[in-house]
């Protein structure tokens, strides 16, 4: 089978019960979040479109709304801010007319080399403290943050679905603590919410993500992606269109028995 670089999304796109569905993506100002509201709007749903800068934000609004007109509505706001998430749940519920069917915790913290390629004996005060807690502030804070004033909603309607983006260090280790420590506490995170809330009818799941053409991925040499590409069984990176194929997968009923998981989007790399 040939790679799939990627879907054609269209108004013909459609997955049962996310036509009319109304919900927030954090981080989707672009890529991968960007590319999953794409296909969210075109299965009919309506999407809150956060990211810090304004100005990506309104493009990307402007975007989805030039398709499909009010699918989309600009959420500024940093993540890692609870002031601004709660104003961020307000307005999206002044647009939803008080729905919040679903959440999607996308933010993180950018990236950072120093930082990340760091043996945990080698971090200095500050980074230990200071670093660590900046990049648990946007992965994990944000997601709690979120994940809060989606919850108060969707109890009230006894209905929901919360996707976390974790990465596949969370689940076999890799060079990074505080990549790896903050996407493992939102494997956490979510199971604990698909404990509580499973008999309220709202579904908390994950997708741990490989290597994925996004963001880092475009500042690589082209030798250095095919030496990764290499130590993945299907010999490829994955494409944005394929995690949000998935995570639209499981904000919509076909996954209405799921509860709790993490599925891996990684091309078969952990298992090797």
């Amino acid at each position: 089978m040939a790679p799939n670089n990627g879907f054609v999304f269209d108004q013909q796109t459609r997955l049962p019960g996310l036509d009319g569905a109304c919900g927030i993506v954090t981080g989707a100002s672009g890529g991968m979040g960007f590319v999953l509201a794409q296909l969210l709007t075109e299965c009919g749903a309506r999407v809150g479109i956060n990211g810090r800068s304004h100005a990506r934000v309104e493009l990307a609004v402007a975007e989805l709304n030039s398709r499909r007109p009010d699918s989309a509505l600009a959420l500024p706001a940093d993540v890692s801010q609870l002031d601004q998430v709660c104003r961020m749940s307000r307005d999206f519920l002044r647009w939803s007319a008080g729905r919040y069917d679903f959440l999607v915790c996308n933010a993180g913290y950018a990236l950072d080399d120093t930082l990340w390629n760091t043996p945990l004996h080698a971090y200095s005060d500050e980074q230990i403290t200071q670093g660590f807690a900046a990049v648990r502030a946007v992965d994990l804070d944000g997601a709690r943050f979120c994940s809060r004033e989606a919850l108060r909603t969707m109890v009230a309607q006894k209905a929901g679905a919360l996707v976390f983006v974790s990465s596949t260090p969370a689940l076999s280790g890799h060079k990074g603590t505080p990549y790896t420590e903050a996407k493992a506490a939102l494997l956490g995170l979510m199971r604990d919410i698909a404990v509580e809330y499973a008999g309220m009818n709202i579904r908390a799941n994950a997708v741990a993500l490989g290597d994925i053409a996004s963001g880092w991925y475009h500042n690589l040499a082209p030798e250095r992606i095919a030496e990764l590409a290499a130590e993945i069984p299907l010999q490829r990176w994955g494409q944005q269109a394929e995690v949000a194929g998935t995570i639209a997968f499981l904000l919509s009923d076909l996954a209405g028995y799921i509860t709790g998981q993490t599925l891996i989007v990684d091309g078969g790399k952990i298992i090797r």
